[in-house]
């Protein structure tokens, strides 16, 4: 997998849900996988973009990572070993597969971490345990993406979780739409690719010449 630059846009945030979004980071995954997470700088725009964290705590964490690029690459190796756990998590329960164990103990390990760093926090609906800036530090960003994803693994809609089915993607997202017959990360893209590609098709075969056949009685 190739970590390439990439700045974060509205549109790449199709998924439906903050855990796949961050599945998403990486893109062609059919093909030719790129990781756009090349940094914990992307990292921190994916975030921001995702409007889940307080400007704020992203501020904080862009100076805690400004401050020791060691721990922020390290921190940043464990969101991506949270990605790809999450990725073949879910990749497993879309296909009707039993998730492997050595997965699921990967993401129980991440789990257990998670839960270490985390504080109890108090609402008006009532007492959890959350991610904290305070507990989580440069890890704040993976730790409130696990526990969305927690959430949702517990009881995950599976008619409507898909794999998109264009090509050089890969991208996971949940059909919110009404009719459930979703089949792309998003029409303007990968939708649109492929139905300009079943229209060359059509196109040459139109335009193939018709095959020349033997009249009867010829050998």
């Amino acid at each position: 997998m190739t970590p390439t630059p990439h700045h974060f846009q509205a549109h790449d945030l199709i998924a439906g849900h903050l855990a796949l979004d961050l599945v998403n980071t990486v893109t062609a995954r059919d093909s030719v996988p790129h990781d756009w997470l090349a940094s914990p700088d992307a990292l921190l725009q994916w975030a921001a973009l995702t409007s889940r964290f307080a400007a704020r705590d992203l501020a904080a964490l862009a100076r805690q990572a400004a401050a020791d690029r060691r721990a922020a690459g390290a921190a940043l190796g464990r969101c991506r070993r949270l990605r790809e756990t999450l990725h073949d998590t879910l990749v497993a329960l879309i296909s009707g597969r039993a998730v492997p164990a050595a997965v699921l103990q990967a993401l129980d390990r991440l789990r257990r971490s998670a839960a270490a760093r985390s504080a109890l926090v108090a609402s008006r609906s009532g007492v959890a345990a959350r991610p904290t800036l305070a507990g989580s530090g440069l890890d704040l960003v993976a730790d409130e993406v696990l526990a969305d994803a927690l959430r949702l693994l517990e009881a995950p809609a599976l008619d409507r979780l898909r794999v998109c089915g264009g090509a050089h993607c890969g991208w996971l997202f949940l059909d919110q739409s009404k009719a459930g017959r979703r089949r792309w990360c998003d029409m303007a893209t990968c939708g649109a690719a492929q139905k300009a590609l079943q229209f060359r098709q059509r196109a040459a075969a139109a335009a193939a010449p018709a095959p020349v056949h033997p009249a009867k009685g010829n050998p």
